[in-house]
């Protein structure tokens, strides 16, 4: 829906971001009996094959398409990238992959939507 929406503007660019999660990254790491930088690397790897397939379906609307990974708190990194790149929309999910711990909204998409520098578009 969102390639859609931005392939309405031949002039936009969008920026598919894939944040680890630290927190998450220490919680795999310390039930695993892998190293915190082999779940690193995995997570990694996983973000890396994310974005590669959005840089194709966007690619295949023909829509510019930037890809960023990130590491830390997934909403404090959705809002520095607004702000690194003057963004003029941010479009997320209403549910991550936490979407069991909130009823209406996920908590990173309610803390965008507090605090984003510009308009949030939540996609169901």
């Amino acid at each position: 829906m969102a390639l859609r929406i931005i392939g309405l503007c031949p002039a936009c660019k969008m920026t598919v971001l894939y944040v680890i999660d630290k927190l998450v990254l220490n919680e795999l790491a310390r039930f695993s009996k892998h190293s915190q930088k082999e779940v690193d690397a995995e997570l990694e790897e996983q973000g890396r094959r994310y974005l590669e397939l959005a840089r194709k379906d966007a690619e295949h609307q023909s829509v510019a398409v930037g890809c960023q990974t990130r590491r830390g708190n997934p909403f404090e990194e959705v809002i520095a990238a607004a702000n690194d790149l003057s963004a003029d929309l941010i479009v997320m999910g209403h549910t991550g992959r936490h979407g069991t711990s909130r009823v209406l909204i996920g908590s990173v998409t309610q803390r965008v939507l507090d605090y984003a520098p510009c308009p949030v578009l939540v996609m169901k």
